[in-house]
C-alpha cells in the first residue's frame, strides 16, 4: 500500500473530525428525542451514533499509521497513545482552554468563563493522570 501523507491525510483527518463530531451530536439528539417522548428517533439517532463511531475508527486505523490526527504525534501501542493522550490534553489545559476563558471574560459572558474554567481544571487532572500513566510505562521498561 501507498504511504498516506500529504493531502489525503488531511482529508481524512477532517472526515475523521467530523465523524467524531457526529458521534456526539447523534448522542446529544438522541437524549433530547428520548426527553421529548420520541422512542423511535431516539434510536434512529443511536443508530447514527453507532455507525458515525465506527466510521470515525475506521479513519483512525487509518490514520494512526501517521500520526495521532488531534496532536500529529506518533499512536499505535499504548504508551505512545498515553504520550499522545497527554499531549493533548496539555495543549488544551494550557493553552485552548485558559484563551477561551479569557475570551469569554472578555465578551462578558461569565457563565461561560465559569464552566471553561471548570473545563480547565479536569484538563489539569487529565494531564495528572497520564503524566502518571506515561511514568509508569517509562518505569516498566527501564526495569525490564
Amino acid at each position: 500500500m501507498a504511504e498516506l501523507n500529504g493531502r489525503m491525510y488531511d482529508a481524512l483527518r477532517a472526515a475523521f473530525q467530523t465523524e467524531s463530531m457526529n458521534v456526539q451530536r447523534y448522542a446529544h439528539f438522541a437524549e433530547i428525542a428520548e426527553i421529548e417522548g420520541h422512542v423511535a428517533l431516539a434510536s434512529i439517532f443511536r443508530d447514527l451514533q453507532a455507525s458515525a463511531a465506527c466510521v470515525a475508527r475506521g479513519h483512525l486505523d487509518l490514520l494512526q499509521d501517521v500520526a495521532d490526527p488531534a496532536t500529529a504525534t506518533p499512536i499505535g501501542e499504548s504508551a505512545l497513545n498515553v504520550a499522545a493522550g497527554l499531549n493533548g490534553e496539555l495543549s488544551e489545559s494550557t493553552d485552548l482552554y485558559p484563551a477561551l476563558v479569557a475570551e469569554a471574560h472578555e465578551e462578558g459572558l461569565a457563565d461561560v468563563a465559569g464552566w471553561l474554567e471548570t473545563l480547565c481544571l479536569l484538563k489539569t487532572a487529565h494531564t495528572t493522570r497520564l503524566q502518571l500513566l506515561l511514568d509508569g510505562f517509562v518505569q516498566d521498561r527501564e526495569t525490564a
